[in-house]
C-alpha cells in the first residue's frame, strides 16, 4: 500500500512539473530580444509628399548706411518630394513673397540620399529673383547634410553664391560678386511634434543668427497642419521676426518628427529675401557720378532738391 501511494505521489508530482513546464512554454520569453530602431529600413522619401505654408512679420535692415524700420513681410512657400528607389529622394521647393515694396521669387531643388534612422546626404541649388535694385537674380549651390542623432537633428547647406550681372540703381552700381554662404540648424524635439531650433546663416555677405519654433496642430491621416515662429539677429541692426501655418501632405499620419526626417526635408528659401540688401551693401562699386544742377544734391537715387 505504502508503494501504491509513493507511486501515486511520484506520478502526481510528475503531471505537476509537466503541467507547469507546458504553461511556461506557452508564456512569452523574458530573454530580451533587439528592438528595431524607429526608422529602421525607411525608404528615403516614404512615398509622393509635399507641404505648403504662408507666413508674415517684420524686418529692420540698413542698406546704404540707412536703417529701414519696420519693413513688413509676407510669403507662401512650398515643396514637393518624391522617391527615387529606396534610397535616393528628390525635392523641388518654391517660394513667392514680398519685402520693403519689392517681390521676391525663387525655386530651389534638393537631390539626396537619406536614411531616415541616420542621416541626409545630398547637394542642393536655388536662385531668387529680386524686383528691387534693378532687378537681380541671385543663385546658390553646395552640399546639404543633415544628422539625426535621437531628439537632435543638425542639418544644414553651404557653398557659393554669385549674382548674374553688374546692375546700376540711380548713382550705385551693384558688382557681380560671388562668396561662400552657409545656412545651418540645430534643432531638439522635447516631444514628437515640438521643435525648437538655432542656428547660423551668412547669406549675402552678413552673418546672422536663426531662431525657430514649430508645434503640430492637428495631425487626420496623411494630412497634419503645425503653427511655426521664425527670428533673425544680424549685423547691421538686421532683425526680422515671421509666424505662420504649415501644412503638411503625406501617405499616411505620422508625428512632426517622422515627418521631418522621413518626408520632405527643410525649404531653404527663407532668407532669399534678404540677400538683395546685402549683396547691394557688400557689392557696391563706384560708378560714374552724374552732375547734378545747383541747388540739388546726390542721394542714391540720383539728384534730389533738398532744400
Amino acid at each position: 500500500m505504502t508503494s501504491k501511494l509513493r507511486l501515486l505521489s511520484s506520478t502526481a508530482a510528475a503531471l505537476l512539473l509537466l503541467t507547469q513546464a507546458a504553461r511556461a512554454s506557452d508564456l512569452p520569453s523574458k530573454v530580451a530580444v533587439p528592438i528595431a530602431p524607429t526608422f529602421a529600413a525607411l525608404p528615403a522619401v516614404d512615398g509622393i509628399n509635399g507641404k505648403v505654408e504662408a507666413a508674415g512679420g517684420w524686418s529692420d535692415q540698413q542698406r546704404f548706411g540707412i536703417l529701414r524700420r519696420n519693413n513688413l513681410l509676407g510669403e507662401v512657400r512650398g515643396a514637393l518630394s518624391v522617391p527615387l528607389g529606396q534610397s535616393f529622394g528628390l525635392q523641388v521647393d518654391g517660394m513667392l513673397g514680398s519685402h520693403n515694396g519689392g517681390t521676391v521669387s525663387s525655386g530651389g531643388a534638393h537631390l539626396f540620399w537619406r536614411d531616415p534612422s541616420r542621416a541626409l546626404v545630398g547637394v542642393y541649388g536655388s536662385a531668387s529673383h529680386n524686383s528691387r535694385f534693378g532687378g537681380r537674380t541671385y543663385f546658390r549651390v553646395g552640399p546639404e547634410v543633415s544628422l539625426y542623432l535621437d531628439r537632435f537633428t543638425i542639418s544644414g547647406i553651404a557653398g557659393y553664391e554669385w549674382t548674374n550681372s553688374a546692375a546700376a540703381f540711380g548713382a550705385i552700381t551693384f558688382g557681380d560678386r560671388g562668396r561662400f554662404f552657409d545656412m545651418v540648424d540645430i534643432s531638439y524635439y522635447p516631444t514628437d511634434n515640438i521643435k525648437f531650433s538655432v542656428g547660423h546663416r551668412y547669406v549675402g555677405g552678413r552673418h546672422a543668427a536663426a531662431l525657430g519654433a514649430e508645434a503640430l496642430l492637428s495631425n487626420q491621416g496623411g494630412v497634419a497642419v503645425a503653427a511655426f515662429v521664425d527670428g533673425r539677429l544680424g549685423e547691421r541692426d538686421y532683425k526680422a521676426v515671421m509666424g505662420g501655418i504649415r501644412v503638411y501632405f503625406g501617405q499616411k499620419e505620422k508625428t512632426l518628427i517622422r515627418r521631418h526626417r522621413e518626408d520632405d526635408p527643410t525649404i531653404w528659401l527663407e532668407d532669399e529675401k534678404f540677400s538683395a540688401g546685402n549683396n547691394a551693401k557688400k557689392g557696391v562699386t563706384a560708378g560714374p557720378a552724374p552732375a547734378c544742377p545747383p541747388g540739388f544734391t546726390l542721394t542714391v537715387c540720383g539728384c534730389r532738391d533738398l532744400t
